[in-house]
């Protein structure tokens, strides 16, 4: 009996720094991207000023990707030029200002943490855009960049999504194929570098409606490339949701 309660003793010693840390530092009382305390409840844990100032997709988007359109048209020029293997892409924020802090943070700084307040934004553009999806299946890393950054940011937010939806979380993708980096590379070349890189280890997904789930749509290859995957394991479609997606470049006059 004395054993045990010493082990119950040697437990709480060893939480006591964590349990500190919550009571002094407690979740919900800073702003995720200035700090600043929230001297009230919000939607996102963010402040008046930086959600003011976050760039939220406008209300005229593009119906395949999603991003905002300053005229008139139905399909942004990305799109119209590229086909989709996916039903529809839809995100919370453009990649600009405070929105792409955030995704540096959280991918590059240990801001592990950021996942809930992206999850809950995508989370409600799901709900508002009347998205369907049956299971979540996150965009996955290859095994040396996992490695190298220790998580892989669209399973934290595949998570947190699936949370909030009551829908099921399954990666049943997997990158079989080691790529250059896409930064640097044009819409093209972005394609061929991801061309056959993934496939579906899981069965499940067949006769279902995807949702896939990663942080930023810039040109579109990495979600084409899974959405062929998994239509390849017969899925039903696949629809897509990003934390972010890149503002349309200017077109040159």
């Amino acid at each position: 009996m004395s054993d045990v309660k010493n082990k119950d003793k040697l437990g709480l010693f060893r939480r006591l720094p964590q349990m500190m840390k919550e009571a002094l530092y407690p979740e919900d009382i800073t702003c995720d991207v200035c700090g600043e305390e929230l001297v009230a409840d919000t939607r996102y844990r963010l402040c008046a000023r930086c959600t003011e100032n976050m760039p939220f997709v406008a209300e005229h988007i593009c119906l395949n990707c999603g991003v905002s359109i300053d005229n008139e048209a139905d399909y942004c020029d990305r799109c119209q030029n590229n086909p989709s293997f996916f039903k529809l892409c839809r995100a919370p924020l453009l990649y600009d200002g405070k929105a792409r802090d955030m995704v540096y943070g959280f991918k590059f700084s240990g801001k592990k943490y950021l996942a809930h307040t992206l999850g809950a934004m995508m989370a409600d553009t799901y709900i508002k855009n009347n998205m369907q999806g049956e299971i979540i299946v996150p965009v996955p890393m290859s095994h040396k960049d996992l490695k190298k950054r220790g998580f892989n940011q669209a399973e934290l937010l595949a998570y947190e999504v699936g949370k909030r939806l009551n829908i099921p979380v399954l990666p049943a993708l997997v990158k079989v194929k080691d790529t250059s980096a896409q930064k640097e590379l044009s819409g093209k070349e972005r394609s061929q570098n991801l061309e056959k890189a993934f496939e579906v280890v899981f069965p499940q997904v067949k006769d279902r409606k995807i949702l896939l789930i990663d942080d930023i749509f810039t040109t579109g290859a990495t979600a084409n490339e899974c959405a062929k995957a998994l239509l390849k394991a017969k899925c039903k479609e696949v629809s897509v949701l990003t934390a972010c997606i890149t503002k349309l470049k200017p077109l040159m006059e």
